[in-house]
């Protein structure tokens, strides 16, 4: 592998690091991967409790690191973990919550 592939990948896994270093977004990912049609911002924020700009903050990380995908549907935003990411990256973790 060469160094500058190496390196783009601790890039990556600094900002996975930084982006599950917040308990309420390990929540989230918690939360998601347990109920993945229940997606939504509102329905994120109704379960974990936080207002919408709260919700909103905590997925502009989650999404910077690649954790999650957001999909416009009409009005509202559906929220999708990248599971592909936890695999390469962290495997095991989405199974250990």
């Amino acid at each position: 592998m060469m160094i500058e592939q190496i390196q783009a990948d601790d890039e990556k896994r600094a900002r996975i690091f930084k982006a599950l270093a917040e308990k309420k977004r390990i929540e989230i990912v918690r939360y998601l991967h347990v109920e993945p049609t229940r997606n939504s911002c509102g329905e994120i924020g109704k379960a974990m409790g936080m207002d919408k700009s709260n919700v909103t903050y905590h997925l502009k990380i989650m999404n910077e690191a690649e954790l999650i995908r957001v999909v416009r549907d009409g009005q509202n935003k559906k929220i999708y973990l990248i599971e592909d990411m936890f695999q390469t990256y962290l495997p095991g973790f989405l199974e250990s919550l």
